[in-house]
């Protein structure tokens, strides 16, 4: 029987990770082939494949998924760092960290973020995915740090936390021929509408609510993704409901409004989640807390100074 040591658990756990062998080698060290043969030896050791090739890349077996988290405890207990707290410093750190982020997050949080890793982090770098259902899997290997959204499906073994309520408003072409400084009611229903399909988001509630509420929006066009809004809002006489940063985002390139809606519409919480493997990991721990210093508690935004009649 092949004999294992410490770099062959760290082995298994970047090809679990990365779902790749090749993927595996910077954090390794070692060539890929050099890893290849490393675990042909494992496989022999667990009398198991321990990863089999897919499309989706090297799939672990039900043995690999049962010995991940003690590779990990053994990592942690007898790695370098022998289980102790090794400070994160992002001054000196050199690392991608990985965001889950609805679009919305995109257009409204990251620009907001990115100037405090300039100036905290300079050597840091962020890569944006976007939330799906897949994102829950992928906090859970190591391939998504955080994930900021709303109403994420994930099963146990996540933490969240609150950051800020999020509510609605209604944006239209600045210089819209039938609109004024004041939406009503009567106009809202009169124009037609882009809507959002985005399922188990905050917008299905939304339009749930305006459902159970008899608000019949005249739909002219459907969209799956707030990106690109702007530019069909500016180019029709069209109406769309957007969560109301967005609304003041869009508004600061002075060529859409944004108006207060004028009935009742769902708050909803906007929260960061992460998974329990990495709740006491220095640098995640660092991210987290940076992000709900810059974001907890936002106070909302006025999408309009008037009141509706």
């Amino acid at each position: 029987m092949a004999k294992l040591d410490l770099s062959d658990f760290v082995i298994l756990k970047e090809i679990y990770r990365t779902r790749s062998v090749t993927g595996s080698v910077p954090e390794v060290g070692l060539s890929q082939p050099a890893i290849s043969v490393r675990l042909s030896h494992m496989r022999e050791h667990f009398s198991d494949p321990l990863f089999v090739k897919t499309p989706q890349g090297m799939m672990p077996t039900p043995l690999m998924e049962s010995l991940i988290s003690a590779i990990d405890q053994t990592l942690d207990l007898l790695g370098p760092n022998r289980g102790g707290f090794v400070p994160f410093k992002p001054e000196s750190a050199s690392r991608t960290f990985r965001l889950g982020l609805s679009h919305v997050a995109q257009l409204v949080i990251l620009p907001d973020l990115l100037p405090i890793f300039e100036t905290t982090g300079p050597e840091m770098r962020v890569d944006s995915l976007d939330l799906d259902d897949t994102t829950g899997q992928a906090m859970a290997q190591g391939q998504v740090d955080v994930a900021i959204g709303f109403a994420v499906e994930l099963n146990t073994g996540f933490f969240q936390q609150r950051l800020f309520t999020e509510h609605y408003a209604c944006i239209a072409r600045k210089g819209h021929p039938r609109l004024s400084d004041v939406l009503t009611t009567e106009q809202f229903l009169k124009e037609e509408h882009v809507s959002l399909v985005a399922p188990g988001t905050g917008h299905s509630r939304l339009d749930k609510q305006l459902r159970a509420s008899g608000i019949a929006r005249k739909i002219k066009l459907r969209v799956s993704s707030f990106l690109g809004l702007e530019q069909i809002i500016i180019a029709t006489n069209l109406l769309a409901i957007v969560p109301a940063r967005l609304a003041g985002t869009l508004a600061l390139g002075g060529r859409v409004s944004a108006f207060k809606i004028p009935f009742p519409t769902p708050d909803y919480e906007v929260r960061q989640y992460w998974h329990e493997r990495y709740h006491r990991d220095p640098a995640n721990a660092w991210l987290r807390q940076l992000i709900f210093r810059t974001f907890v508690n936002m106070p909302p935004v006025q999408a309009s100074t008037q009141e509706p009649d």
